[in-house]
């Protein structure tokens, strides 16, 4: 290989703009809006459903909406966590933006213990925690109430 040819992949390879990359994507809270007015927190309370029986028994939480995507964390049947909601999003969506909290004692709402206001003023942007967040196969995500 020549230098001059080596040298642009080197500056690609450095650059971290491979074609298989996928850079993490943050979950967003978006409030439902109607008519102009905040009407409700961007998120409803869900949980994972639907693993096939004898497969690997979690579904994967990733860094962005991708397979691609690095994985975060591993989640089993039953979990219970918020499905936030997308501007844009519509039916048939891959992925979806979960948050979630293991702590399965709390006497307080999952949207409680994630600071995510159940009343005006909601937030709105990036969630920053303190509960973990990331993306998942919609098809194992159910909404329970929202």
């Amino acid at each position: 290989m020549s230098r001059l040819t080596f040298m642009p992949f080197l500056l690609l390879l450095s650059s971290g703009c491979l074609a298989d990359e996928v850079r993490p994507v943050a979950v967003t809270i978006n409030p439902i809006i109607v008519d102009g007015a905040a009407i409700a927190p961007g998120g409803a309370v869900a949980q994972i459903q639907g693993l096939k029986k004898g497969g690997d028994g979690f579904v994967s939480v990733r860094d962005a909406p991708s397979t691609k995507g690095r994985e975060t964390d591993r989640l089993t049947e039953g979990t219970f966590l918020i499905r936030t909601f997308a501007e844009g999003a519509e039916a048939g969506t891959k992925f979806v933006g979960v948050v979630y909290d293991r702590d399965v004692n709390s006497d307080r709402s999952m949207l409680e213990r994630c600071a995510i206001p159940e009343a005006p003023p909601y937030s709105s942007g990036a969630y920053k925690g303190p509960c973990k967040s990331g993306w998942m196969a919609a098809r194992f995500v159910r909404v329970l109430a929202d």
